[in-house]
């Protein structure tokens, strides 16, 4: 992606996913099958990366949240589609279907621009001004804003170096956008749409098929209004409300099942339909659309698409994981235990979204690097301010100690000072035993 920009590497995957999506359409053997599956996997993984990049760096900060959240609403669009192809269509035909987006992203993306931010870092300030003034308008006085740019990478410099993402300006950043990629995974909302046929029936959902639609409709519904509240009520609201609804949906889904399961007990059969619905619309509403917002607006211009990249290999990994462990987890311990486990880790990530995510609506990319700057550079301060009162305090207490603590040098002049009054203390003549033992005893005493 620092290589060939963002609108090239989009483009140049495009094909290959369409030509994965082929290799299954005409696959003759289940090698073929897996060989397309497999070039599908791989070519999303660069999609993943590139498109929340691209979607964070071209657009107005007053509408870089609903922007960089539409690419998981195609994203809701597509799981509905290929809900829809497989319910309606054979396989093969449902292959064809699910190719088509990928020649319609191409064609789309033809008629973009680069990304000014990639541009200005390879040195091109001529065509990065041209993509902002086919980004924002002819009218558009883009002065200050290349200006901004350029004055931040200045700053933080265009060579990509991997420690920037431990310096103390990447580090927090780096690990609030893995948290809430593990917050994506841990919530559960991905085995609940993976899985969600398998849970209907297992929950005694009558019509399965069906609750699977409406599944994928409330995926739409709450996708959307996550895209429409993004840039209105802000980045961290939208997650705490989107980790507390599904958390208390899915810890009520894991009652259902262990009242269901263990207790013998039968509820209505729409509960368990309505519980999973709701925590599907949590899970849309922002578990699924802010974690890779974030996860490209919070570092800045020379480490994001590398910082992105590690985030997305860790989400990947969290999700293969999560979803390879699930029926096992299920068939060991329960439906009940899993989801009382996944509802009690969304509600903690919710709290922990609360007292660590910080707020980035309406703040440029620059602004969000200048908040994230300061917080390094006064965390800094700090410890050294500590340092410093350690280190006047201890030379305080050695001042203190070496005061209290008579050196030679003092004793002996001490020793001086205290003969030369006692030559001035009236002394009787030494012929006499006794005047010479009182002579001694108050030269003593001055010692």
């Amino acid at each position: 992606m620092d290589l060939l920009g963002r609108r090239k590497t989009i483009l140049v995957m495009c094909p290959f996913t369409f030509l994965g999506w082929i290799t299954m359409a005409l696959a003759v053997n289940l090698e073929l099958v897996l060989t397309g599956r497999a070039l599908c996997g791989l070519t999303t993984a660069f999609l993943f990366s590139a498109v929340p990049v691209y979607c964070s760096e071209t657009p107005e900060a007053k509408v870089r949240g609903a922007l960089g959240t539409l690419s998981s609403l195609f994203l809701t669009f597509g799981v509905v589609l290929s809900y829809v192809a497989g319910a309606c269509f054979p396989w093969r035909i449902s292959c064809y279907i699910c190719g088509a987006p990928c020649l319609l992203t191409f064609a789309a993306i033809m008629l973009v621009p680069e990304s000014p931010y990639w541009l200005l870092i390879k040195g091109k300030k001529a065509d990065a001004e041209a993509s902002l003034r086919w980004l924002r308008g002819p009218n558009y006085d883009f002065s200050k804003e290349i200006a901004e740019m350029e004055a931040k990478m200045l700053l933080v410099g265009k060579k990509l170096e991997f420690r920037e993402l431990w310096r103390p300006r990447t580090r927090r950043p780096f690990l609030i956008a893995l948290f809430m990629m593990t917050l994506q995974q841990a919530s559960g909302g991905n085995i609940l749409i993976m899985y969600t046929g398998t849970i209907f029936i297992s929950a005694g959902v009558a019509d399965h098929n069906m609750a699977t639609v409406y599944a994928g409709l409330v995926q739409i519904v709450g996708t959307l209004l996550s895209v429409i509240m993004m840039d209105r009520a802000g980045r961290r609201p939208m997650i705490i409300i989107s980790t507390a609804v599904m958390g208390t949906a899915t810890l009520m889904l894991g009652v259902y099942y262990y009242v269901h399961n263990v207790m013998g007990n039968f509820w209505p059969r729409w509960v368990p339909l309505i519980t999973v619905l709701v925590a599907v619309f949590g899970y849309c509403l922002g578990c699924r659309t802010i974690p890779w917002l974030l996860s490209a607006e919070l570092f800045n211009t020379t480490i994001r698409s590398t910082a992105n990249a590690v985030t997305l290999f860790y989400n990947r990994f969290l999700n293969f994981t999560v979803i390879q462990v699930y029926p096992f987890f299920e068939e060991a311990a329960g439906a009940h235990t899993v989801f009382a486990v996944f509802g009690a880790l969304c509600l903690t990530c919710c709290i922990i979204s609360f007292i660590c995510v910080p707020e980035t609506k309406g703040k440029t990319l620059e602004q969000i690097q200048e908040y994230f700057e300061k917080e390094a550079l006064s965390s800094i301060y700090e410890v050294n301010d500590m340092n410093n009162q350690q280190s006047t305090c201890s030379d305080v207490i050695q001042g203190e100690a070496n005061k209290s603590l008579p050196t030679t040098s003092t004793l002996a002049t001490e020793k001086d000072y205290d003969i030369s009054v006692g030559s001035f203390i009236d002394k009787p003549a030494l012929g006499s035993k006794g005047q010479t033992q009182n002579s001694s005893s108050v030269e003593n005493t001055a010692l």
